[in-house]
Parts: C-alpha cells; sequence; structure tokens
C-alpha cells in the first residue's frame, strides 16, 4: 500500500471520529439545554408563588384560603394537597396554624 493511501484512510478516519465527537457533543448539549430549561421554568413557578403568597399575607389576618388562592393564582397548573403537615400548591410547602394564618413556607421538591 502506498503511503498517499494510509494517509487518506487515517485522515479518513480521523474526520469520521472528529465528526462523531462533534455529535455527541451537541447532543449532550441538547440535554443539557433541556434540563436548564425546566430547572428555569421550576424556579420561575417557586419565585410565583412566593411573591404572590407574601403579597397575600402582608395584610394582617390574611386567611388560609387567601394564602392557598393566590398561590395558586400565581401558578394555576397544580392542585395544592396536604402531606406531613404542610399544604402543598406546587412547589410551595405552606404550614398554617390553627387560626389559618401562615407561619411557615418552604421550597419544594
Amino acid at each position: 500500500m502506498s503511503k498517499s493511501k494510509v494517509a487518506i484512510t487515517l485522515l479518513g478516519v480521523a474526520l469520521i471520529a472528529s465528526n462523531a465527537w462533534w455529535a455527541y457533543r451537541m447532543l449532550d448539549a441538547g440535554v443539557s439545554f433541556t434540563y436548564q430549561g425546566v430547572s428555569l421554568e421550576e424556579c420561575q413557578q417557586g419565585m410565583a408563588q412566593a411573591l404572590a403568597t407574601i403579597n397575600a399575607s402582608a395584610g394582617h389576618g390574611a386567611s388560609r384560603s387567601v394564602v392557598v388562592a393566590a398561590a395558586q393564582k400565581a401558578w394555576p397548573s397544580s392542585e395544592p394537597f396536604e402531606k406531613e403537615g404542610y399544604l402543598w400548591v406546587g412547589r410551595l410547602g405552606l404550614r398554617f396554624n390553627e387560626f389559618g394564618q401562615l407561619v411557615e413556607a418552604v421550597q419544594g421538591f
């Protein structure tokens, strides 16, 4: 085999290998950007609900129903449910006292 055929074969293999590496990197970047977008949306949901809850409970004597309605209105895609003493509305966990006043808010799962 002549030197030129060996060189062309090596260059062809190198080209295929580099193209495969670039394809893998682009696929990996696409998956990473997808996860980043989902994470951003979850953070926006939590922030919107937290601000709505703060604004609703800023008036003294805000009832449980007012605070929950404000959190739901900020991000209406989820139904509230109770778990481990918290009322979960989207990404926000709310704990109320026996008088229906907000005493604690925690970050969701």
